[in-house]
């Protein structure tokens, strides 16, 4: 018997006995059959699809579970659950057990897991067999991108470096910031600040860094500080900043970084003396006394600005020692004035880059005098003759003598 196709049979009995007429009799008889737990719930769709938006509140209906059983009574009553040991037991979802409305359980998040497929059960409420007869389906979720997640760079600083001499146009850094969103949510532009002067630009799409002016290590400051901020299309757009903004952040969110571009020097400027010229030492001074400090500056940075000082004509006697660190040039030996009073040395300044670039300034020492020399006779011993009867104040001879001190 199969109740779920014919619940009731009606027979009709006929009885006759064996005498001559034969006599009959008929009875009409109904027979119900009783309903045994023989079919297992089905299903109206072996997969349910459904689209549900990440940001959608606990509690939205994703979609409604629909199974029948022919079976009466309890046999028939069919009840919805979700099978945790097969699908979702991070408990996302949860389904009402008579409705069968599927329904958000916990917040989501697309990019940690944009598709969630579940495997649902329709079991009816029979005691035989035990726990009743049950059927299977499964509900494909996929989670519809937000605007949600704010660009993010690859590094919090990039620290490079460039010659003073790159050409407007160099590409000097790439700066990569990625965003987890999807469609235009995902695509980022850059937004450059902290170059007043304009000697950067920045592409918006890549985020390629390059030269836009003739760069100044001498004039102009040698690091530059760009705050770079990376925002993405969404709409609202999301970007990111290290920085306290005016920007409301329920709004608008942003995500910078610094880079940092040290110009590096090129040895292009020679030293320049800012010394005088002009000395004067008096000519009794002791050996090692300190004549003049020689002075001369160079604008590159590092070695390329370290100078070193060096005589290199005028001093043929060794009067004077000049050291190469400091440029403090002393006396050697005595000074004479009577036998030099003034000395023309050819000083160099020489950096130390490479190659070395130079300068020289004609250093001019003017040896004063002192009182130290006598007076000496042109001759050693004078004669002439004169008139014993001759005048007073009459000319006799003239004596020379000479000093060779000055003045």
């Amino acid at each position: 018997l199969d109740r779920e196709r014919a619940e009731v049979h009606r027979l009709v009995v006929e009885a006759w006995d064996g005498g001559s007429p034969r006599l009959r009799g008929r009875l009409r008889v109904s027979v119900r059959v009783l309903d045994e737990n023989d079919n297992a719930p089905t299903f109206n769709r072996s997969e349910y699809r459904a689209r549900l938006r990440e940001d959608a509140p606990p509690g939205t209906a994703v979609c409604r579970l629909r199974a029948t059983d022919p079976d009466l009574g309890a046999n028939g009553e069919v009840r919805y659950a979700i099978n945790r040991r097969q699908s979702d037991p991070d408990g996302y979802f949860a389904v009402e057990e008579r409705s069968g409305i599927l329904r958000l359980r916990r917040p989501l998040d697309r990019e940690a897991r944009a598709l969630h497929r579940l495997v649902v059960e329709a079991r009816d409420g029979g005691a035989q067999p035990e726990g009743g007869l049950s059927a299977q389906a499964f509900v494909r979720i996929e989670i519809e991108d937000i605007n949600d997640n704010q660009p993010i760079f690859e590094q919090d600083i990039y620290v490079t470096s460039i010659s003073s001499h790159t050409q407007p146009g160099t590409e000097i850094l790439n700066v990569v910031a990625t965003d987890r969103d999807l469609g235009i949510y995902g695509i980022v532009t850059y937004i450059s600040s902290g170059d007043p002067h304009g000697k950067f630009s920045i592409d918006p799409q890549f985020g390629i860094i390059r030269t836009k002016k003739q760069l100044d290590h001498e004039t102009q400051s040698s690091e530059y500080t760009l705050h770079i901020a990376a925002e993405d299309c969404g709409s609202p757009p999301l970007t990111s900043l290290l920085m306290l903004t005016a920007i409301n952040l329920t709004d608008r969110r942003l995500d910078s970084l610094a880079v940092k571009i040290v110009i590096l020097d090129i040895n292009d400027n020679s030293p320049s003396f800012t010394s005088s010229s002009l000395s004067y030492v008096m000519e009794d001074v002791e050996v090692g006394f300190l004549v003049h400090h020689v002075i001369a500056k160079d604008p590159d940075e590092g070695r390329n600005g370290q100078v070193t000082y060096h005589i290199l004509s005028g001093n043929e006697n060794k009067a004077f020692v000049l050291d190469k660190i400091t440029g403090l040039l002393t006396t050697a030996q005595f000074l004479d004035r009577e036998i030099q009073e003034c000395y023309s040395l050819t000083v160099m300044a020489l950096d130390d880059g490479s190659p070395a670039l130079s300068a020289t300034q004609v250093l001019t020492i003017v040896v004063l005098d002192v009182n130290d020399e006598t007076p000496v006779f042109t001759k050693q011993l004078y004669e002439t003759a004169v008139r014993e009867n001759e005048d007073p104040g009459t000319f006799v001879i003239k004596v020379e003598a000479v000093d060779r001190d000055a003045g």
